[in-house]
């Protein structure tokens, strides 16, 4: 059967006595976990002593499956989890984290994975590595943020589906790894906002970036940061002019700082399969930017993620 061996890392400000405390009881996975966040309202049932050998919880939902985590062995060094999933399909883990005091108030962990799928799905072996990375630093960055600060600082929600309107921009292409997009980001809209402001270009609404390819196995992806205009506007090159398509699109609205941008994608594409909705993948998924981060706080800042569905 294909092996799947996943591991991420990070950083964080607390003692690794603190990083033990919270990942030993499972009590606590529902604030940080990517999965048990990306659904609030599964159904979960606790086992064992925390902190114990035996120690787990089990979970049924709609998006995530069914399951169940054990505690296997702790100790300030390492910990050992055993991971059962019955749905979608039936599979076993080796779940472990490794804690390293970097020094008394800080702990860099490491998150790993060991499993197989079923031989059928041997085609979705690297898709599958790259998915649940991408999964495991959403966690470890919400674990983070609960540890240094008492609370997670982001929250998404399902919006529905809605009509969006066609729209003439400008736009800067850029491409980059998925989780380090925000200076390249940033050094594109600078180079569009600078160039709009002395041509003086007729923006006519808030900045948004169209998506147009992600590599999920290696995560990387080619965007375009664009700004809307009330007409079409002749440009010079780098940057592009284009037309955005009117569309049917699935909504999800987040809040909180960009780098937790991920929960809100996953949870986009979690819904799409769920409601059984057909991605239109000639058009390109987008975010659209209803603050400016120069203004206020990070966790404070709203972003629109919209995925064009195909016309029923």
């Amino acid at each position: 059967m294909p092996k799947v061996n996943v591991e991420a890392s990070i950083e964080i400000a607390a003692s690794r006595e603190r990083v033990h405390e919270v990942l030993v009881d499972f009590n606590t996975w529902p604030i940080w976990s990517p999965w048990l966040y990306l659904e609030p309202d599964a159904r979960l049932e606790y086992r064992g002593e925390v902190g114990q050998t035996g120690h787990g919880y089990d979970w049924v939902g709609r998006k995530t499956g069914a399951g169940g985590m054990t505690l296997l062995h702790s100790s300030l060094e390492r910990i050992d989890c055993d991971l059962q999933f019955l749905k979608p399909y039936k599979s076993e883990a080796e779940v472990a984290f490794d804690l390293e005091a970097v020094d008394a108030s800080t702990t860099r962990l490491t998150w790993h994975m060991k499993s197989s799928l079923p031989f059928f799905m041997f085609w979705m072996k690297a898709t599958m590595v790259g998915m649940i990375t991408s999964d495991y630093h959403r966690g470890l960055a919400l674990l983070k943020d609960y540890l240094e600060t008492g609370s997670t600082h982001s929250s998404t929600k399902i919006d529905g589906i809605v009509d969006v309107e066609a729209l003439y921009y400008v736009g800067a292409k850029g491409a980059g790894f998925i989780r380090e997009l925000g200076p390249s980001m940033e050094e594109s809209f600078k180079t569009l906002t600078d160039t709009s402001a002395a041509r003086q270009y007729s923006i006519s609404g808030l900045p948004f970036v169209l998506y147009n390819s992600m590599d999920i196995k290696t995560g990387h992806c080619d965007y375009t940061a664009a700004l809307p205009t009330f007409d079409p506007t002749p440009v010079e090159s780098p940057l592009v002019s284009a037309l955005r398509p009117e569309c049917r699109a699935l909504k999800v609205i987040h809040a909180g700082p960009y780098k937790h941008l991920g929960n809100a994608w996953s949870l986009i594409m979690a819904e799409a399969r769920e409601q059984k909705l057909k991605i239109n993948k000639s058009l390109p998924p987008f975010e659209r930017y209803l603050n400016d981060p120069d203004e206020v706080d990070e966790d404070d800042l709203i972003t629109e993620i919209y995925l064009p569905l195909k016309a029923s």
